[in-house]
């Protein structure tokens, strides 16, 4: 739904345009959005046994997502709810529904069979389910993504099991337990957070401003393509499905971070998720309209 702005506690607001758009949760999202660049993704989750679970696991599979390993649940399944302001950045609410019951055993049965590149995972299954698949894909010689997102809200034990962390600036913040009044710039936050939580690699993203990373190499940054912003809803999944994608096609993680905020920017001109997830195609066009130093 659209807003003008987002309600204050007490508050009720006019909103317009409501619609149940092609939508997933973000472990879906970035299943989907990896697809449709062309990886080899394969699905590990839960969803009930109801419309929007039958809805979900169909668009993954018409994007090519493997989904031998989806469980379905009786109870309902995750669902979230999108306020658009007039800018089109969202504020957003998460039911975890089905997503809750997924098990490490399952993750571990899964990562036995496909023994991948990479693990990509994120915080709307059970954090230390997230956690505990990521310490069992390492052990296996797995690359791991983990985009703690939604954020506990608070510091949190097991995030060096992540090869790279991907949280936005709130993502980070929290996990620092950094008060609202607390001030601190964006390379800062990146090398704190690193430092606190032992990840190999921190990449904080930082919407319109782009990308931060700090790694045992040092720190760099990111300015994305400047862009007409249609809905930024799925930037985020974006960004780590083509993260990913980036570092299984061979682009070191400097330059994985940089493909990936860019297409990360193609998708906000788009209205929607998933139906505006680009193919490897649309970005190599999007990225051939700008001149090459701004590649």
């Amino acid at each position: 739904m659209r807003v003008k702005h987002p309600p204050s506690p007490g508050e009720t607001v006019i909103g317009w345009e409501y619609a149940e758009p092609i939508d997933g949760g973000k472990g879906s999202n970035q299943a989907i959005a990896a697809a449709r660049l062309g990886a080899r993704v394969s699905f590990v989750g839960c969803l009930g046994k109801d419309r929007l679970g039958d809805q979900g696991e169909a668009w993954m599979r018409q994007a090519g997502v493997d989904t031998r390993f989806v469980r379905r649940s009786d109870s309902s399944t995750g669902v979230g709810f999108i306020l658009l302001d007039e800018r089109g950045v969202p504020a957003m609410v998460t039911c975890m529904g089905a997503n809750a019951e997924l098990a490490p055993e399952e993750v571990y049965t899964a990562l036995d069979q496909l023994r991948g590149q990479i693990l990509l995972t994120q915080f709307e299954i059970p954090p230390e389910v997230a956690l505990a698949a990521a310490r069992q894909a390492r052990r296996q010689g797995m690359l791991t993504i983990i985009n703690p997102a939604p954020a506990p809200g608070e510091p949190l034990d097991g995030l060096e099991a992540a090869d790279i962390l991907v949280p936005n600036e709130s993502e980070a913040r929290q996990l620092l337990g950094l008060s609202e009044s607390e001030v601190m710039d964006d390379t800062s936050l990146a090398k704190r957070l690193r430092s606190q939580c032992g990840a190999g690699c921190v990449l904080v993203t930082l919407g319109e401003r782009g990308v931060v990373g700090v790694d045992a190499e040092g720190v760099w940054s990111v300015t994305p393509p400047v862009v007409q912003a249609a809905d930024t809803s799925g930037a985020g999944d974006v960004f780590c499905a083509a993260l990913a994608f980036g570092l299984t096609h061979g682009r070191h993680l400097r330059s994985a971070s940089t493909w990936a905020c860019q297409t990360a920017a193609l998708s906000v001109t788009r209205p929607g998720t998933i139906p505006g997830f680009p193919t490897l195609e649309e970005v190599q066009d999007f990225l051939a309209s700008f001149p090459p130093e701004a590649q």
